[in-house]
């Protein structure tokens, strides 16, 4: 195993600082173990004098990450320096405690030892309309005290591009000893001169030690932690590579002839490749700046020099136009595996990133991720997050320097989720340099004198496809005279960063033929890569209307269309794919043409979506009896252009009939592919905005997508976004007077509340589907409503009101199907988990025996994992170890085969627990308790997270560290008691007990 890579998560535990009566963020702030450090000027822009305490609370907001919503919290200052000016305070909440856990706190040193060293910060400084982003740079040292200031420390100089106004506040992560060594006060003013204009200054963190801040520093480097690592035999799937062609470009761009410049960005891009501790670069840049272009010429270049180390094997994915996470990783397992590997037999996306991850230890792959931004946030607190947590998890395995592959991610928003890797590399793409934009427009046809041509690339800042655009334009138009620039007015500095891409192609617009622009405009609504056979939609006549928009295409002979074609791709607007018969364009002139679609004659873009529709229809003739993803993305396109053509009805039909396959529920119980359901029930809402209503015109059809939304984002581990879909499904049941489905979707909601550990609600809501259930007369209703309200119960505490639910429950459930002897599913579980805390272990295994054979018999290996995870637990509580162990195994192998986060929680929180507490197994304990807290926090799963960190201080106590484990106590037991989670403050106290005797 390699040394570790991951640092400490900074952007994790930053805060922003705001207005204590405007809630304006005035700074950045950051949690440590003792409170929150922050500078005192910041402090003081928050409207409170931190030496007078003046009794006004300073305004602490936590952001919204990853499995956590958004928290305002209020602070007073703990602790200043009254006698001297080091710009630096401890606050303390005063309305409750942390809700971050002992793993998210700032770590610190002395800045001694750290000169020369690069730096990463995060904090609340704003880049046009984004605020919150990192930082990076070189720690210079330390320079001397200002004169007229009383330092108790030398000031921490360090240089940086970076740091501006609202950095104030952040810590400085020292990367080569995982340290935060300071916190930024400063943003050197250079009055828009050369002079130290990157220059910023930080608080030495040796001064935090001081009294009577007193906070502590650690005396050695932080050992960074390791990335996470497929959890599966690698040498077997290792094993299983078999590529059979080299070079899957997919839908990369075609080469460019004219490549010019940037050369420097080529050579770091192969200083990262030749890197043995570089795994992942990103290209960072606004659209249109030639990331993805830049990314293909260099691999262009890599595989022209024999001289350079070459790769095994390369493989492209342009998430532009197939932005589909399942269809990414089943091509990319097909292409590792070279078809040996049946994807479909692979039903979990998680698996086959793990599947694919080990792979790349069999050799030196290389891979490029194409516009990943479509797959990240792109505004708020989760800016820059990746959406998919799959897609996410195999990226950090790619991070792993634990193989040798390489990956270039291209994006427009910067990849967060890898900043805290040492081996990922950010390197942003800009305007193109005066000598190189100029090289370029020469090299497309435009003539004229240096200065002119740089004008022209001054005034359009550089930005690589206008400027293609525009040599493009001039080239075509006016025998390349750079002179007849002047009839495009310049770009103003002031607007809209893309609006000058719609200034170039208006003026294109005004020579195109109305043959080329009809075209553009219906090729506009294909949002993935088109098949040249699509063509004939361009060209058909319309029967329907006496004026269509494709009128004069359809009146062009075969040569005339095909040169047509040929010349919007001369034109760099259109670009024909490599080695391949489609087509595709930039997405910015996409988005240009596609408004114009819009904004167009009324209708006319409702019937290029028809069309469309009907074209991919077609295609869809003769679809397997077992189809994979791949075989199904025409019935996906069906659905997409059918809700564009306002055809609703019609796509929600199409989805249950031939995607979803009614009972059989194909794409996901068969394919595993909730990501794709997911996109595809986006789709029923107006521009994918599920806020809104599903367009779909049934009341039952509207809450079966809202319920399928919320349990996408469930299974996938999002739990804590889910509730807003299963209300609203909830209350269009209410409405209509649907009591059954009114009581199921209470049923969700309980199920969901006990999982985020608000567990009065799911009590409550559990008895509100009971009531609904005999309304309805629901005699299996009444069951599924009484086991999650004995659940709720049982997790509360209250043992007599849970075993009499569940009693009841099983009576109903034999009564509505006598070969039933015990409460099976879900329902079966909960049971036995009761039966094994009131010390019944007979027949907790009894209810589970039955529950197994049920759940094999119709193959549910959801339940089944959780039958093997109770069986351990029985056997491990006998003292049958081995017997444990196996079973344990089982459960962990189900779970990881399917896609369902809570399961595998479950499994791993068991197996971890066992290490830990009974085995003393420090090592084993944590990698299953670590990696099960990153899902369990992920989901919002608070009661598990509670569970896992119980388990986690029986681990750090089986390795000594008492202190370790008694901070994950205490914060288990906060979390229970917050709660009102009886088992969490039982098992928490337990621990401490223990460590109060050690």
């Amino acid at each position: 195993m390699a040394e570790g890579n991951r640092l400490q998560q900074i952007r994790d535990f930053v805060v922003q600082i705001r207005h204590t009566s405007t809630d304006a963020i005035v700074g950045t702030g950051f949690v440590a173990r003792e409170g929150i450090v922050t500078c005192a000027h910041v402090v003081r822009d928050a409207g409170v004098d931190p030496r007078t305490r003046d009794g006004l609370d300073v305004s602490i907001y936590y952001p919204e990450r990853e499995g956590r919503l958004s928290i305002k919290k209020r602070a007073k200052v703990a602790a200043c320096f009254d006698q001297y000016d080091d710009d630096v305070v401890l606050l303390h909440l005063v309305d409750g405690s942390s809700p971050l856990g002992p793993e998210l706190a700032a770590i610190f040193g002395s800045a001694k030892g750290s000169e020369d060293h690069d730096f990463r910060s995060f904090g609340y400084r704003r880049l046009q309309n984004y605020q919150g982003l990192p930082a990076f740079g070189k720690i210079v040292g330390h320079g001397e005290k200002p004169r007229d200031k009383k330092f108790q420390g030398e000031p921490l100089m360090l240089s940086s591009q970076n740091i501006d106004k609202g950095m104030s506040g952040a810590p400085v992560l020292d990367t080569s000893r995982n340290l935060i060594i300071g916190i930024i006060y400063l943003a050197w003013d250079s009055a828009e001169g050369s002079h130290d204009r990157d220059t910023g200054l930080s608080v030495d963190a040796r001064v935090l030690s001081l009294e009577p801040l007193c906070l502590a520093l650690e005396e050695n480097d932080l050992p960074r932690s390791s990335s996470p690592s497929p959890k599966i035999d690698q040498q077997k799937a290792r094993e299983s590579v078999a590529i059979r062609q080299k070079i899957i470009w997919n839908n990369a761009p075609p080469s460019l002839a004219e490549w010019t410049g940037r050369k420097q960005l080529l050579e770091e891009i192969t200083t990262d490749w030749e890197d043995a501790n570089v795994r992942v670069t990103g290209l960072v840049g606004f659209g249109g700046e030639g990331k993805s272009s830049l990314a293909r010429e260099w691999v262009d270049q890599l595989l022209a020099d024999s001289s350079r180390p070459q790769p095994e094997g390369v493989f492209w994915w342009g998430f532009y136009e197939r932005r589909n996470v399942d269809e990414f990783f089943d091509a990319a397992l097909n292409y590792m595996s070279g078809g040996k590997i049946d994807v479909k037999k692979i039903p979990s996306a998680n698996m086959k990133a793990q599947v694919i991850a080990a792979m790349l230890g069999a050799g030196r792959y290389l891979f490029v991720l194409d516009g990943l931004e479509v797959l990240q946030y792109q505004d708020g607190d989760m800016y820059g997050a990746i959406r998919s947590p799959d897609l996410k998890a195999f990226l950090e395995f790619f991070a792993s320097p634990d193989h040798n592959s390489f990956c270039i991610v291209t994006t427009r928003v910067p990849l967060m989720d890898l900043e805290e890797f040492i081996t990922f590399q950010h390197r942003d793409v800009e305007r193109l340099l005066p000598e190189d934009g100029r090289d370029l427009l020469r090299k497309l046809g435009v003539q004229g004198a240096d200065d002119e041509l740089d004008r022209v690339v001054a005034d359009w800042d550089g930005h690589a496809l206008t400027l293609s655009l525009l040599g493009s334009y001039l080239k075509d138009h006016h025998a390349g005279d750079v002179g007849q620039i002047r009839n495009i007015p310049r770009p103003n500095a002031d607007e809209p960063r893309y609006e000058r891409i719609h200034r170039v192609l208006r003026r294109y617009d005004e020579h195109l033929q109305e043959a080329e622009k009809a075209f553009l405009m219906l090729f506009s609504a294909f949002r993935r890569p088109v098949d040249k056979d699509a063509f004939r939609i361009f060209r058909a006549k319309s029967e329907k209307q006496s004026s269509a928009l494709n009128d004069p295409i359809a009146t062009l002979n075969d040569s005339q269309f095909e040169a047509m074609v040929q010349r919007l791709v001369d034109y760099r607007i259109l670009r024909q794919l490599p080695r391949s018969n489609q087509y595709t364009t930039h997405p910015l002139i996409r988005d240009h043409y596609f408004t114009l679609l819009t904004m167009g004659r009324r209708g006319q873009a409702e019937e290029a979506h028809k069309q469309i529709k009907d074209y991919y229809l077609d295609k869809a003739q003769g679809m397997p009896d077992k189809p994979s993803l791949d075989d199904l993305t025409p019935l996906i396109e069906v659905v997409h252009h059918a809700c564009e053509c306002g055809a609703y009805d019609e796509a929600y039909t199409i989805r249950d009939e031939r995607i979803h396959r009614r009972s059989e529920r194909y794409i996901i119980h068969k394919l595993g592919a909730w990501e794709t359901q997911l996109e595809i029930m986006r789709e029923f809402f107006l521009g994918g905005d599920t806020s809104q209503e599903p367009l779909v015109s049934s009341p039952e059809a509207k809450a079966w997508i809202l319920n399928s939304v919320g349990l996408c984002l469930d299974v996938t581990g999002r739990g804590n976004l889910a509730d807003p879909f299963y209300e609203r499904a909830l209350s269009i049941a209410l409405e209509s007077g649907d009591w059954a489905n009114a009581s199921r979707g209470y049923q969700n909601l309980s199920s969901l509340y006990y999982c985020r550990g608000d567990l009065a609600r799911s009590c409550y809501t559990a008895g509100q589907a009971l009531d609904l259930a005999r309304r309805a007369g629901k005699k299996d209703l009444e069951f599924l409503s009484l086991a999650p309200q004995a659940w709720a119960y049982h997790l509360q505490g209250n043992l007599k009101k849970a075993s009499r639910n569940f009693r009841d429950a099983e009576a109903l459930e034999k009564e509505n199907d006598s070969s039933i002897s015990h409460l099976s599913g879900l329902r079966g579980i909960h049971h036995a988990d009761h039966l094994m805390r009131r010390g019944e272990a007979d027949y907790a295994r009894k209810v589970t025996q039955a529950n197994l054979k049920i759940c094999e018999r119709y193959n549910f290996p959801a339940i089944m994992s959780q039958c093997h995870r109770i069986l351990a637990d029985l056997f491990a509580d006998a003292g049958q170890h081995e017997e444990a162990r196996e079973s344990y195994g089982l459960a962990l192998n189900l779970a990881r085969s399917i896609s369902h986060r809570l399961v595998l929680i479950e499994a791993l929180l068991s197996r971890g627990r066992w290490y830990g507490k009974i085995m003393k197994d420090s090592a084993a304990a944590s990698s299953d308790l670590n990696e099960a807290l990153e899902y369990a926090r992920a989901g919002g799963y608070r009661p598990y997270e509670a569970d896992i960190r119980i388990g986690l201080a029986w681990a750090h106590l089986a390795a000594g560290n008492v202190d370790l484990a008694r901070g994950e106590a205490r914060f288990a037991l906060q979390m229970s008691q917050d709660m009102g989670y009886h088992w969490g403050i039982v098992d928490a106290k337990e621990v401490l007990a223990k460590l109060d005797q050690s």
